[in-house]
């Protein structure tokens, strides 16, 4: 017999495993009633499995390791069904599997952006992968993956909004220049995220050293070793000068093009100029696709805006090695699912081709 999520609730003010997968289940469902009900069979099997290595519902998430998630796979293989009373048990379906992994994987994904589960946001992409690999999981087609324009225009026209903080009557200068710069910051990363197809990793391992004044650009060192020319564009690179000249890495020590293009301004950091992590971004843009209710459409990641600068590339130049070396991929046939996503204009050239202002004949 499955534990019930909502009897196991902890009324308490720590946060538990049993809350931790209603908030989740609550956002899926928010998306698609479906999804939500087939993730929640998924997550009893999910906690039974944890009942059995002693773990409850009501212990704290910081239990769900990278072990309980990868041993979760084969105890679910175990498990059997029956579909009625005549019939023998029978396996769990590979689908059905892969359905109850993924929930267990949205689980992590959601726990580890928050901070709530001893994993970086790394460490469950590469967690996240092995469980694909394990269950023979297919990485959804591309058209799944990019996010419908509405999302993507919603979350620009958010980060040029300044935070309603910085308004308070009372924060001191330095408060409101902390908050000032992580705005600008932060809108200077959306922007060159949509404008330059980077990868996150590449993002915040930019220096200012790194920076082309001369064509508006960067040097990307990305996968491989491999170094690539990016450009921003017009409001991305006016979004980054201003950042970067409020900053005013002059005043601190060492040399400006040595430090990073984007910095921690955070309390911890002080005045010392940090990179930001991966997961500081990943961050951020969840947290202004819940702010936009973006989430509730599309599930956003930084890497959601790779995908649709390659596309929109991809769809405006119409040329694949171009875009195999603006996005930096050493394979082409990388690059070529993006090709798949042009479906649309080639049927509408092919329909004005061969079938416009002609007219049925016999042959």
């Amino acid at each position: 017999m499955h534990q019930s999520l909502s009897s196991s609730l902890n009324t308490s003010s720590q946060t538990t495993i049993a809350r931790e997968i209603e908030r989740f289940l609550s956002q899926r469902a928010a998306r698609s009633e479906h999804t939500a009900r087939t993730y929640r069979t998924g997550l009893n099997h999910f906690l039974t499995y944890l009942a059995e290595r002693g773990i409850t519902p009501d212990d704290p998430p910081a239990l769900l390791t990278r072990a309980v998630a990868l041993d979760f796979i084969p105890w679910l293989a175990r498990q059997c069904f029956t579909p009625d009373a005549a019939a023998p048990e029978q396996p769990l379906s590979m689908r059905s599997r892969q359905l109850y992994v993924r929930a267990v994987s949205g689980l992590y994904r959601q726990l580890a952006l928050e901070g709530t589960i001893p994993l970086s946001y790394g460490d469950y992409a590469a967690l996240n992968a092995e469980m694909n690999r394990e269950t023979g999981f297919r990485t959804p087609p591309i058209e799944k993956r990019l996010p419908p324009g509405e999302v993507v225009e919603a979350i620009l026209e958010a980060i040029r909004q300044p935070p309603p903080t910085l308004e308070r009557a009372d924060l001191d200068e330095s408060q409101r220049q902390r908050l000032k710069l992580i705005w600008l910051r932060d809108q200077a990363i959306v922007l060159s995220l949509y404008s330059t197809g980077m990868r996150v990793s590449e993002l915040v391992r930019l220096r200012r050293g790194d920076l082309d004044y001369t064509d508006q650009g960067a040097w990307v060192h990305g996968k491989g070793g491999r170094t690539r020319f990016v450009r921003f564009s017009n409001q991305a690179w006016q979004a980054l000068m201003r950042y970067l000249t409020e900053r005013r890495d002059s005043l601190v020590p060492g040399t400006p093009a040595d430090k990073p293009v984007f910095c921690r301004h955070d309390r911890a950091a002080g005045s010392r100029r940090m990179p930001l992590s991966t997961y500081s971004v990943e961050r951020l843009i969840t947290r202004l696709a819940q702010d936009t209710g973006a989430l509730e459409r599309f599930n956003l990641t930084p890497h959601s805006f790779r995908h649709y600068f390659a596309t929109r590339f991809l769809g405006f130049t119409g040329d694949l090695a171009l875009t195999q070396d603006v996005l930096g991929h050493a394979d082409p046939g990388t690059t070529r699912v993006y090709a798949k996503t042009t479906k649309a204009q080639h049927i509408r050239a092919h329909h004005e081709l061969f079938d416009e202002n002609t007219e049925d004949k016999d042959v």
